[in-house]
């Protein structure tokens, strides 16, 4: 099978099923005759844009990004992926840690970086958290303020 289609089975599965975990989705993908590795589908996974959602079951699952490319006005889908940001802390003004729905860190740090590239010294990242370091007390406060208006905007 070639990439193209792997990525729109896979696509077509996470639209068509609850799938909360890469696993789930290994297996799915062997019962259509693929048999992949964790390392692929995660790559698979990043570049088709799939995030974990809310689903009317009230637990998280893989659903699809809705941003286009780059050049839009329209929100970014981070802001629904947000949960909360730490209030500023006494000699640790330029540091912020980020509270994020699991799986949707990669992209939310990629956008942290795209917006604030002149601002940011690091961006650590785990499954459901960011620790963002800015240079200066400033560009941290730049950063608060962009992420609480995420936080603020309904889908």
């Amino acid at each position: 099978m070639k990439k193209n289609e792997r990525l729109a089975l896979i696509k077509m599965l996470v639209l068509e099923n609850e799938i909360s975990t890469q696993h789930d989705l290994l297996k799915m993908l062997e019962a259509e005759g693929l048999t992949l590795t964790q390392a692929t589908i995660s790559r698979d996974m990043n570049e088709i844009g799939i995030v974990k959602v809310p689903s009317p079951s009230g637990r998280y699952v893989y659903g699809i990004k809705k941003e286009t490319k780059k050049v839009s006005t329209q929100p970014r889908p981070i802001k629904s992926t947000v949960l909360a940001i730490s209030e500023p802390v006494v000699g640790l003004e330029n540091m912020l840690h980020l509270d994020v729905i699991p799986g949707n860190t990669r992209l939310i740090k990629k956008f942290i970086i795209e917006d604030f590239k002149d601002d940011i010294f690091s961006v650590i990242s785990d499954d459901d958290s960011l620790l963002v370091v800015t240079k200066t007390a400033e560009g941290a406060e730049a950063v608060r303020n962009e992420v609480e208006k995420w936080m603020t905007i309904k889908n």
